[in-house]
């Protein structure tokens, strides 16, 4: 199979002829590192000087440090790959600024950004021989260790006519430099490549990828209208290409590399970063700790007032979570599950909750997904939660108690104030889902599993077999009942499998009630 890039040729000469962005500008004096970097070799121009971002270094970095400094989302640990668009600034600026903005106060020794040549068609990769790349900003030093061990790589070639003028990762750099100042970095144009050289690819930039090390995906999305030759609907244009997105983002959040595959050949989506974007995430496919949020969207279209012709914007952040949440961390969220389960069973409504009040780190303030679970002298009460990150690891939990509360399994015979004393409550902290193709390779107590097909869903949290003392042929046939499934769907090529893993950690009674019984 041939995983292909759309070149999008005739669009982007278009859109780079309709463009004037900026104009008078020159570049900035050059400033002794950059002198530095220019003597110690070879220097790759900066060729979109007034034309994507201003030429006049003191403007460029004014306009930056304005798309820095919006609001950005909470992070625990540092991101380790980035997903940005790569339009002329006034279009994409404002949509790369959220993601670079999570790197503020960090440090990177080594940045490896994978773009794409809009100029010249591709196969396999490229990489140039350069000391250093220019900018209004001054010149950055190239990674030569990383830049020679990919040269190394069977995939890669020099192939010095796909960088000429190409912006994909220019337009990035300006970026880097006012979010995280010193580092070196690599440039790796990729083209069309086989999925076997994906892969090859992929173990040579994971190789490289340590501490310090942070990935960049240079992308624009949905390419729509006549001038890109991609016009799949007519109507409702703006809400359909937001659909679109969040269809393309959806297998990109979930590290599904064959289901982005799949909705590209579906699709046809004219995303013009494909090759890089499946690069990514085939580089990051084998870390079960990585998490990705959508930090922005946008359209030209949206800004111009015209959709005849619209590109979209999607900006991405990637990170590890590591070992967890610590003890003090589980305890907060525990007491702050109570105190809504409470509140919410005194008042029959969700209570007001200040946060001010609980030792919320960075990483309960990070996007999470959570369970909570009520059960009363053993018995379930309610388990309510979410598959997906949507918002605040804490308010995933605040919303969840209260919706365990009411949980529709038991309309008859809902929780009581009453019951809250007696109450024991399990939180679940979920890892991202991955598609599961391999059902053997199921392990009881450590997946949880999701399966679906059609409008039908069924989820079993990890714990679950082994409070049932299920082994794994009865753990698949029980999920397929919970989604109303024949115990035959699970030999059904439409049915679609996802694993999870989950940090779990309860609180049998309230302190207070155990401080009574002593």
């Amino acid at each position: 199979m041939t995983i292909r890039r759309s070149t999008l040729l005739l669009g982007m000469l278009l859109l780079v002829a309709a463009l004037t962005v900026f104009s008078g500008g020159a570049c900035a004096a050059e400033d002794p590192k950059a002198s530095a970097a220019k003597a110690a070799g070879k220097v790759h121009p900066c060729a979109g000087v007034d034309r994507w971002f201003p030429g006049d270094g003191d403007r460029l970095g004014r306009l930056v440090d304005a798309y820095l400094s919006g609001m950005t989302i909470p992070m625990a640990k540092p991101p380790v790959a980035l997903i940005v668009p790569h339009a002329g600034y006034q279009f994409s600026g404002a949509a790369a600024g959220k993601a670079y903005a999570t790197l503020k106060g960090r440090s990177y020794k080594r940045v490896i950004l994978l773009g794409l040549s809009h100029v010249a068609p591709m196969r396999g990769a490229s990489v140039l021989s350069v000391d250093a790349y220019e900018t209004p900003l001054g010149a950055i030093p190239v990674d030569t260790e990383a830049r020679d061990a990919l040269l190394k790589c069977s995939v890669v070639a020099e192939q010095p006519a796909a960088h000429q003028g190409e912006h994909s990762v220019e337009n990035q750099l300006p970026m880097l430099q006012r979010a995280i100042k010193d580092f070196k970095m690599v440039e790796v144009l990729v083209g069309d490549l086989t999925g076997a050289q994906r892969a090859a690819l992929a173990d040579a930039v994971r190789g490289l990828v340590t501490d310090g090390t942070l990935l960049v995906a240079s992308s624009d999305f949905t390419h729509y209208g006549p001038n890109y030759g991609y016009v799949p609907f007519n109507d409702r244009v703006p809400e359909r290409l937001q659909m679109l997105n969040n269809a393309a983002c959806e297998k990109i959040m979930q590290i599904d590399v064959a289901g982005w595959d799949a909705f590209l050949d579906q699709s046809k989506d004219t995303i013009c970063g494909r090759a890089g974007i499946g690069l990514l995430l085939k580089v990051v496919e084998p870390w079960e700790d990585v998490r990705a949020v959508r930090v922005a969207f946008d359209a030209s279209g949206q800004q111009s007032g015209d959709w005849t012709n619209s590109v979209t914007y999607a900006s991405l952040v990637f990170w590890r979570e590591g070992e967890g949440l610590m003890k003090a961390e589980q305890e907060t969220l525990l007491r702050l599950a109570r105190d809504t389960v409470a509140g919410f069973l005194k008042a029959g409504r969700p209570p007001e909750i200040d946060a001010a009040k609980y030792d919320l780190t960075p990483g309960l303030k990070a996007q999470g997904a959570a369970f909570v679970t009520l059960k009363n002298g053993g018995e379930l009460r309610g388990c309510i939660g979410h598959i997906f990150a949507i918002a605040p690891l804490y308010e995933s939990v605040i919303e969840n108690a209260c919706h365990a509360c009411r949980d529709p399994r038991f309309t008859d015979n809902p929780i009581a104030e009453k019951e809250v004393p007696k109450l024991s409550i399990e939180i679940s902290v979920l890892s991202p889902i991955r598609r599961l193709t391999d059902l053997k390779s199921i392990k009881i107590g450590r997946d949880g599993l999701v399966m679906g097909r059609g409008q039908r869903r069924g989820l079993f949290l990890p714990q679950v077999p082994i409070e049932q003392g299920w082994d794994r042929q009865q753990y698949l046939e029980n999920l397929c009942r919970k989604a109303g499934l024949p115990v035959d769907a699970l030999q059904d090529p439409q049915t679609e499998f996802y694993r999870f893993t989950a940090q779990v950690f309860g609180q049998e009674k309230p302190k207070d009630e155990k401080a009574k019984e002593k």
